[in-house]
């Protein structure tokens, strides 16, 4: 098993933490405030935006919302270019680490809870630390 530490980049940025698929903590960089002008229904600008990782990651996430909701496996595929694409800003991650650290898994219980909490990170909402200090939803 690769260690989470050793795997960090020189720009690793602590973040909300999720116990992945290994079972250690790995670090999500954190979301920031991003602006941008949005025409209303009425013809005028006005202010959007909110939490975000950057203009291509937002590209992402339309095409999340875009998804129909039968379409499991075009979400998920999604999904797995989100978490990815964060993952891959703190750490060198290779094919067969984001295996092991995003699987989805139906025979681990703890895989619904994981993902909970991965999907909170992904829309900039990331899960609050409890008491203990773990991240939990």
């Amino acid at each position: 098993m690769r260690d989470e530490r050793t795997l960090r980049r020189a720009t690793f940025t602590d973040g909300p933490r999720v116990v992945l698929g290994d079972g250690q903590a790995w670090a999500f960089p954190r979301p920031w405030l991003r602006l941008y002008p949005v025409r209303g229904e009425d013809g005028r600008l006005a202010v959007g935006g909110g939490m975000s990782y950057g203009a291509e990651y937002e590209d992402l996430v339309d095409r999340l919302v875009e998804c129909g909701p039968d379409d499991r496996s075009g979400r998920l595929a999604v999904q797995f270019q989100m978490a990815a694409d964060l993952l891959g800003r703190n750490y060198e991650l290779d094919d067969r680490d984001l295996r092991r650290l995003l699987a989805v898994d139906l025979a681990d219980p703890a895989c619904e809870a994981r993902w909970e909490q991965i999907n909170q990170v992904l829309l900039g909402q990331p899960p609050k630390p409890s008491a203990d200090g773990s991240a939990t939803p």
